[in-house]
């Protein structure tokens, strides 16, 4: 397992920001008293990002750990949120297949070498009919019809959150080497002068 380094950190706060800046961009809208799509924006972001965190930087199992704790996190959240008659075990579920996708989805698209030169876009097209097929989950879990044009407006909001949440996990790999040769670099200075 790899040593902790604060830098890490950058995996899991630049898709929090990524998705934010895409979900003002598609137009979310904001709803205080309950669970927006900026909401679902975020927790997905997190979600991508300490799965990242877990497996490309610490090379460690607790990425499913750690999808386990956000899952139960999330359902607590959008029980207390959505104030609908529904236990929270009903929410955990989608949930909880959500999270293990979202490990998925980085190991074998983001981090895969075959898909390197695509994974924004393959991220964003997976990502999209994630975010899709979790909303029509939960909508038919909580007795919600679903509205025409859902499908469609689903996918390219999921698009849109999952392309700049890939996008700003590839700036955050690129800084963290960045600073991991630099490290190196001065690791290595001391003994060429010897």
């Amino acid at each position: 397992m790899n040593r902790f380094k604060v830098q890490y950190l950058l995996i899991i706060l630049f898709p929090i920001a990524g998705a934010w800046l895409g979900s003002m961009l598609a137009g979310a809208e904001r709803d205080p008293s309950g669970i927006s799509f900026g909401h679902i924006a975020l927790g997905a972001a997190m979600l991508c990002g300490v799965t990242a965190f877990f497996q490309r930087y610490l090379q460690s199992a607790w990425q499913y750990y750690a999808a386990l704790i956000l899952a139960i996190v999330f359902s607590a959240f959008s029980l207390i949120a959505a104030k609908a008659p529904i236990s929270i075990f009903s929410l955990l579920l989608p949930n909880l297949l959500y999270a293990v996708l979202s490990i998925y989805l980085i190991r074998f698209v983001f981090y895969s070498k075959s898909f390197f030169r695509l994974r924004t876009l393959l991220m964003g097209v997976c990502g999209g009919i994630m975010l899709s097929l979790y909303l029509a989950g939960l909508y038919a879990m909580m007795g919600i019809e679903l509205v025409e044009g859902f499908w469609n407006a689903s996918f390219i909001y999921g698009l849109i959150i999952y392309v700049f949440i890939a996008f700003s996990m590839s700036i955050a790999d690129l800084l963290i080497l960045q600073s991991e040769v630099r490290e190196l670099k001065k690791e290595e200075t001391p003994e060429d002068d010897q």
